[in-house]
Order: C-alpha cells, then structure tokens, then sequence
C-alpha cells in the first residue's frame, strides 16, 4: 500500500470499468476503511467475507442503487483498506471496525448484507 492509497487514492491496479464506484476513506482506530456509498433510500451494508473486499459486491451494488443506499466497505488489510500494525483479522475485531464505522457516518440503522 502506498502513501497516496493510505491518503486516499486508488491504486492504479484497481480497474475503473469494473469498479465504477467513488472509492471513500476513514480512519478508524488507525486503520485506513476503504468504502464505497452509493445511491440514496434506506441503507443497505455490505460486508465481505474472506479473502475477498467490496469489490464482490460491485454487480449487486450497480442493481440496487437507484432504490437503495449501497455502503459496501473493506475490512482493514483486505480490498483497499490498510490494517493498524497488531491487527489480527479475528471476528471480534471486524465486528469492532463495523460498529465504529457505522458510528462514524452517524448509522444509526441498516441491513446487512454479508456472505
């Protein structure tokens, strides 16, 4: 990961035509959250499973859009997101990351889409 992704740019690897999306970053507990947030309507959270990132949901997310708001975001160490040093991918942790990322863009409701 470089600087510029950590700051927030995409990596050049990162297919614009496959993944048309705004990519969007937070700091939470020092990791870098890449995230994605399309659409407007009642929210729908995506989270991926393992090993994959938000880039699974890219299909779904072009499918529902227009009625639904799309928040699809990368665990830290996964997709574009970057992992605090002593990150240690357990379920609690990802748990962790998902309440602090809901608290920071103010979520007080949503349903999960997970795999």
């Amino acid at each position: 990961m470089t600087n510029q992704q950590s700051a927030g740019a995409r990596p050049s690897w990162v297919d614009d035509d496959l993944f048309p999306f705004e990519s969007r970053f937070v700091e939470l507990d020092g990791h870098v959250v890449h995230y994605v947030d399309e659409g407007s309507g009642p929210i729908l959270l995506m989270l991926h499973g393992n090993p994959t990132w938000s880039f699974v949901y890219r299909q779904v997310i072009e499918s529902l859009r227009d009625r639904f708001r799309c928040i699809a975001l990368d665990y830290p160490g996964f997709g574009l997101s970057v992992a605090a040093p002593g990150y240690r991918y357990l379920p609690e942790e990802h748990a962790a990351v998902v309440v602090s990322f809901l608290d920071r863009l103010g979520l007080s409701r949503a349903t999960l889409v997970a795999h």
